[in-house]
C-alpha cells in the first residue's frame, strides 16, 4: 500500500485532535498544547479581548448584545470542575458564540449570593457579580445574604478554583464577616455541564448585574437646590429684620452684608460693624460689602439677586432682567457680585424675579406664570431661555393659587429636598382653598429625580389677616429659619412640618419686627425670610446625583442595582464613596461603592435578599479636600427605602 504523504498524516491528526478538544477536559488541551502551538498567552489573549468587548460594550450604553466568533485557534484553557463546585470550566470551540457584554461566572450560583467574578487579567474597575437565574435566596438571615460588586472578586482565570466569598454582617459595621455557603453538586454539574457537551454545542453566559448599564450623566448646566451646601447668605444694611435675625443665621453660617451707603454715598460699613459687634453678632462670620441698592427697596435681596449656575463643575452668575426695571442700582448688583466673586457673568433674555423660581438642583424647577406673562405671554421662550441658560430641563409653570399681587411662589410653597415640597393649605371655608388644593395635587402627582412622586407636606395658615408666611423660610446647611406668623398656634404646627420634612434639621422660628415698629418692614404674608435673603451656593461642593432609586415595594430579583453619580466641584480627587444599609431594621452596615469603568459614576449590588426584607440605604461622599455630602439629604434619619415582595 502507497504511504500517505505526511502533509496528509498531519492534517488529518490536526482534525481529531481539534475534533476531541470540545469533549474532553481543559486539562487534556494543555497537554496537547504542543501539538497545535497553544500557549496559555492566546487565552489570556482571548480573556483580554473579551474584557474588552465587555467594556466597549457597556460604554456604549447598549443593553442588546452582539456575539463574537471565537477562532478556532484560541482556545481557552482552565481547570476541570466536572468533579468540584467551586468554579465552571469554560471551554471555546470553533462554533462557540460568547456575548459580548458578558463575563465568565462562577459556577457556585446556586448559593444565597454569588462573588464577583473577573478575568484574571482584567483591568476594568467593573466587577460583574455572579448570580443564577434559577436559584432563590436561601432563608438565612440577612447579614449572610448581601454581596456587593464592591466586595473582593473571586478570580475565574484558567487554572485556579475559587475561594469562597465574604459578606458584609447587617447587624454590624465590624469586619466580622460570613463566608458564603458552597454550592450543591446538583447545581455546579448543572453549570458546568456545558464543558462537558458535544462540540457542536454553544456556551452562553447568564446577564450580570451591570449588563446594559446605562451611564448616569454629569448634569453639565445646573442650578443647585437651596438645600445644597451654602457658602455665604446674602442679608442687607440697614437691617431689615431685627438685628437677633442676623444674629442667629451668622451662628452657623457666613453672611455677606450688602451695605448700601448713606443718602451723600457714604459708606456704611462701619456703622454696620459697630452695631453687630454691640449685638453680639459672631463678627468672624460677617464679610461687609458697599453695594448701592436703594434704601427705600434694601428688604428684598432674593428677587434681584441672580441665578447661581455651575457650568462644567465652575460656578457662574446669569442675570435676567429684574421684574421692577425702574430699580437700575439693583438691576446692576448680579454683576458687581460676579466681579466681586470672579465668576463668569451671563445675562439670558428674559424677565424673571427670586422669589418666583424654586429648584431641585437636578434640572427641575417650579414657578407660576407671572413669568409668562411677564414675557409676553411667550412660555416657549421662557422656558428655552431656563434650559440653555440654567440647565432647567422640566420647568413646571403653575397658576398663583394666592391670587396676591405678588404672584411668587415662595409665598405659598418651598423645594425641601429632590423629593420634597411644602405647599401652603387653607381652610375648606377660604375662596382660594380650590386653588392651593389644585398645586397641591400637581406636586404630588408628579415625578421627582428618583423617579417616584413628590412627597407634598402641608403646613396650615388660617388666611384672612393672620400673618403666616411659614414656606417664605431659608435653608442653610442643615438649618432652616422659618418665619414666625401673629398666631402661635400656627407657628408651633408650622414648625412641626418642617421637622417631619427635614429629620436632622436645627429648624428656627425667626421673628420679625413687632407691628408697634412702624419705621421696619414686618413679616407679611407676601414678605418674609426668604425674601430678605439670598444664599450663595458652595461652589467647592460634592455633588451626589442619585436616580431611580429603589422604593415602597419592588418586585423580587436576584440583583439589585444602586448607582449614583457622584462630582467633586473643587476638582479633587474623590476620597470615598460610601453606601450605608440596614437590612430588617437591623445595625447600618458600611460598603465602598464601586467606580463604573472611568466614569463618575459608582454602583453597589445587593444580592441575596429574599422576599419580605427591608432594606434602608444612604450613599454619603467627600472629596480629598473634605468636601462632604449625603443622598439623601437627611442621610439615615429618612434613607431610601424598599420591601422586597
Amino acid at each position: 500500500m502507497k504511504k500517505a504523504p505526511l502533509f496528509r498524516i498531519i492534517s488529518t491528526m490536526t482534525a481529531l485532535l481539534i475534533a476531541s478538544c470540545s469533549r474532553v477536559r481543559s486539562s487534556s488541551i494543555n497537554e496537547e498544547s504542543s501539538s497545535f502551538n497553544q500557549s496559555s498567552s492566546n487565552a489570556e489573549s482571548l480573556s483580554s479581548s473579551l474584557e474588552s468587548s465587555l467594556i466597549s460594550s457597556i460604554t456604549s450604553e447598549k443593553s442588546t448584545t452582539t456575539s463574537q466568533e471565537v477562532s478556532s485557534s484560541s482556545l481557552i484553557s482552565s481547570s476541570n470542575s466536572q468533579e468540584s463546585s467551586s468554579s465552571s470550566s469554560q471551554i471555546a470551540s470553533s462554533s462557540s458564540a460568547i456575548s459580548s457584554s458578558s463575563v465568565s461566572y462562577s459556577s457556585s450560583s446556586s448559593s444565597s449570593s454569588g462573588a464577583p467574578s473577573s478575568s484574571s487579567n482584567s483591568s476594568s474597575s467593573s466587577q460583574v457579580p455572579s448570580s443564577s437565574s434559577s436559584s432563590k435566596p436561601s432563608s438565612s438571615s440577612a447579614s449572610s445574604n448581601v454581596s456587593s460588586s464592591s466586595s473582593s472578586s473571586s478570580s475565574s482565570s484558567a487554572s485556579s478554583s475559587s475561594s469562597s466569598s465574604q459578606k458584609p454582617s447587617s447587624s454590624s459595621s465590624s469586619s466580622s464577616n460570613s463566608s458564603k455557603p458552597s454550592s450543591s453538586s446538583s447545581s455546579s454539574s448543572s453549570n458546568s455541564s456545558s464543558s462537558s457537551s458535544s462540540s457542536g454545542s454553544s456556551q452562553t453566559t447568564p446577564p450580570g448585574p451591570l449588563d446594559g448599564y446605562v451611564k448616569i450623566s454629569d448634569f453639565y448646566r445646573r442650578m443647585p437646590g437651596e438645600f445644597e451646601p451654602a457658602s455665604m447668605i446674602k442679608m442687607c444694611y440697614p437691617i431689615n429684620m431685627p438685628i437677633d435675625a442676623y444674629k442667629t443665621i451668622a451662628k452657623d453660617n457666613k453672611v455677606l452684608l450688602l451695605v448700601n451707603p448713606d443718602n451723600n454715598n457714604n459708606s456704611r460699613i462701619e456703622k454696620a460693624r459697630t452695631e453687630f459687634n454691640n449685638a453680639g453678632i459672631n463678627m468672624d462670620n460677617v464679610t461687609f460689602l458697599d453695594m448701592p441698592i436703594n434704601d427705600d427697596y434694601t428688604y428684598w435681596v432674593r428677587d434681584f439677586s441672580p441665578f447661581y449656575v455651575f457650568t462644567g463643575k465652575d460656578l457662574s452668575i446669569v442675570d435676567f432682567t429684574y421684574n421692577r426695571p425702574q430699580r437700575t442700582e439693583q438691576n446692576a448688583v448680579p454683576r458687581k457680585l460676579a466681579d466681586y466673586f470672579g465668576m463668569n457673568y451671563t445675562k439670558m433674555n428674559l424677565t424673571h424675579t427670586g422669589g418666583n423660581l424654586m429648584q431641585d438642583g437636578r434640572g427641575t424647577a417650579f414657578s407660576d406664570d407671572l413669568v409668562v406673562s411677564e414675557n409676553g405671554n411667550d412660555k416657549n421662550k421662557v422656558t428655552t431661555q431656563m434650559k440653555q441658560r440654567t440647565g432647567t430641563n422640566n420647568y413646571v409653570i403653575t397658576i398663583d393659587p394666592q391670587g396676591d399681587y405678588i404672584a411668587h411662589i415662595d409665598c405659598w410653597a418651598k423645594i425641601v429636598a429632590p423629593d420634597k415640597i411644602i405647599v401652603a393649605k387653607l381652610p375648606e371655608s377660604n375662596a382660594r382653598y380650590t386653588y392651593y388644593e389644585q398645586v397641591a395635587n400637581l406636586f404630588a402627582n408628579s415625578k421627582c429625580i428618583y423617579g417616584y412622586n413628590y412627597r407634598v407636606y402641608r403646613v396650615d395658615e388660617p388666611g384672612g389677616n393672620t400673618v403666616a408666611p411659614y414656606t417664605n423660610s431659608l435653608i442653610a446647611n442643615g438649618h432652616v429659619y422659618m418665619p414666625l406668623g401673629s398666631n402661635n398656634a400656627y407657628n408651633n404646627k408650622a414648625l412641626a412640618v418642617y421637622r417631619e420634612a427635614l429629620p436632622g434639621y436645627d429648624v428656627v422660628g425667626i421673628k420679625g419686627f413687632a407691628a408697634s415698629d412702624s419705621h421696619q418692614r414686618q413679616f407679611l404674608n407676601t414678605d418674609a425670610l426668604h425674601c430678605r435673603t439670598h444664599e450663595v451656593p458652595d461652589q467647592n461642593m460634592v455633588f451626589i446625583d442619585s436616580r431611580e432609586v429603589y422604593r415602597g415595594t419592588v418586585d423580587y430579583q436576584e440583583n439589585y442595582v444602586i448607582k449614583t453619580n457622584v462630582i467633586s466641584y473643587a476638582k479633587e480627587a474623590m476620597d470615598k464613596v460610601n453606601i450605608h444599609y440596614s437590612i430588617n431594621n437591623g445595625e447600618y452596615v458600611t460598603k465602598a461603592m464601586d467606580k463604573y469603568l472611568e466614569t463618575t459614576n459608582y454602583t453597589y449590588v445587593f444580592q441575596g435578599l429574599n422576599h419580605g426584607d427591608d432594606v434602608k440605604y444612604y450613599i454619603d461622599a467627600s472629596d480629598s479636600a473634605s468636601n462632604y455630602n449625603v443622598d439623601p439629604t437627611c442621610g439615615n434619619l429618612d434613607p431610601h427605602h424598599f420591601v422586597i415582595a
